[in-house]
């Protein structure tokens, strides 16, 4: 028998090899026979995977993700969302070796963009929420999920390779907003001026904020910048008023995966910092110790001894710091809304302006790296200008300084540990042969007097 062979369809069927000999049809007899090719050579190299043994992308996401159970609740959420929202509705029903890097950058691009208006609701039905197109930014983290499902398919040999390793992301250039909404924003994406309060709208934020609790936390978050889930995990253990430092150890967390059968209330979870960077320790201002001297007194009881408890001592909740603290208290000093990250990255811009060095700034933040702190507050570090080149100038040419003469280029005598050894003419400085001095200004440094 013919193989592939035309059925009465039009269509073409190819009869596979052994191990599981199943047959499959094809649109034309050219994909036809490229499969059986494919199928032939992957078994005489040994990497022959049957069809009837390669799971649909749904059956991987789901084996994936219930690998991951020990995650963070919030990073779980996130990933389900992913699926739900997005990857199982478009490619769940697909064979992994079905969907390739065109498949991938076909979802890719309708994904960003407008999905259809949702249809009016039925009497008695809550209106469906209407949806708007992904940012090129969660689109790459939808991909990125995507991509980790696939990781593990080719680990435990559901398929040969991983579509999501040559696919091309989401264009991260400048991108619209849609329906007047702004576009939801990265933890690690560069900070707008809008988001930053500054010295005088600080001043008049404190102002305006309610003393006792408020106040303190506010003022703390300013002071720090402490992440909120950082500073509603805080507990006095951490504080250390006479060395003034605070130890930044745990996160705080009311996440919860989505789970139509779960109707328990979320709960709070303590996790310790993300990365090695984000466990740190900030000193803190005289100032800062005497407010929360000033508040411990206040505080109320906690079970784990929290800094910034509820009125009730269990963990305070996001929601309420903004509802019924920040929110009141910046509508009383007449600014503009921002958020409880807002003060942490004005407490960075505020650092960067007083001329910290970024290296500074990011052990504070505990940001992993110096490339991310320049990256979030590049705006701010362009516009920095120090008085570093006078400094330089100061403690290079001062009659105190160590340079013999400015006022020429020739390489003057100069002596090192003169105990031990002296260079006492000018051909002891000369440069290798064919080398040039590119400007004046070197032939002043290699006349530095170094005793």
């Amino acid at each position: 028998m013919a193989n592939p062979r035309q059925l009465p369809n039009g269509r073409w069927q190819a009869r596979f090899p052994a191990p599981d000999r199943h047959r499959e049809s094809f649109d034309t007899k050219k994909k036809a026979e490229a499969a059986l090719r494919k199928a032939r050579t992957g078994v005489d190299e040994g990497t022959y995977i049957a069809p009837t043994t390669i799971p649909t992308f749904r059956e991987a996401a789901e084996e994936w993700i219930a690998g991951k159970s020990k995650k963070r609740l919030g990073t779980l959420s996130a990933w389900r969302a992913h699926l739900d929202l997005h990857l199982l509705p478009h490619l769940g029903d697909l064979r992994l070796d079905r969907i390739d890097a065109a498949v991938v950058e076909r979802f890719r691009d309708k994904l960003q963009v407008p999905p259809p208006e949702p249809k009016p609701p039925e009497a008695g039905e809550k209106p469906e929420k209407k949806r708007h197109a992904l940012g090129a930014v969660t689109v790459n983290k939808v991909l990125t999920t995507a991509g980790a499902i696939f990781k593990m398919a080719v680990r435990r040999k559901y398929c040969l390779s991983n579509p999501l390793d040559v696919a091309e992301r989401a264009d991260l250039g400048s991108s619209e907003l849609i329906g007047g909404e702004e576009a939801r924003r990265e933890a690690d994406s560069e900070v707008r001026p809008d988001e930053v309060l500054s010295p005088p709208e600080i001043q008049r934020l404190l102002a305006g904020t309610e003393r006792g609790f408020f106040r303190a936390l506010i003022t703390t978050a300013i002071l720090t910048g402490m992440r909120h889930d950082e500073l509603l995990a805080l507990q006095w253990g951490d504080v250390e008023m006479d060395d003034r430092k605070v130890y930044v150890r745990r996160s705080l967390s009311w996440a919860r995966v989505k789970d139509p059968t779960d109707d328990s209330p979320a709960r709070p979870r303590f996790y310790e910092p993300k990365t090695k960077a984000g466990r740190r320790t900030i000193g803190i201002a005289p100032e800062l110790v005497a407010i929360l001297k000033a508040w411990r007194l206040q505080c109320p009881a906690s079970e784990y001894d929290l800094v910034f408890p509820a009125p009730s001592g269990a963990p305070a909740h996001r929601s309420n710091i903004l509802r019924r603290g920040l929110y009141p208290a910046l509508r009383r000093a007449k600014l503009r809304r921002v958020n409880m990250h807002s003060l942490r990255h004005s407490f960075a811009s505020m650092l960067i302006a007083a001329g910290t060095p970024v290296t500074e700034v990011q052990a504070k933040l505990g940001h992993s790296s110096p490339q991310t702190t320049l990256k979030i507050y590049a705006h701010w570090f362009k516009d920095t200008e120090t008085d570093s080149t006078d400094t330089l100038a100061k403690a290079l040419l001062s009659p105190a300084g160590h340079l013999v003469d400015t006022s020429t280029d020739q390489a003057l005598p100069m002596a090192v540990n003169a105990k031990e050894m002296s260079f006492d003419s000018a051909e002891n400085l000369v440069p290798p042969g064919r080398f040039e001095l590119p400007t004046p200004g070197l032939g002043i440094l290699c006349s530095i007097h170094l005793s």
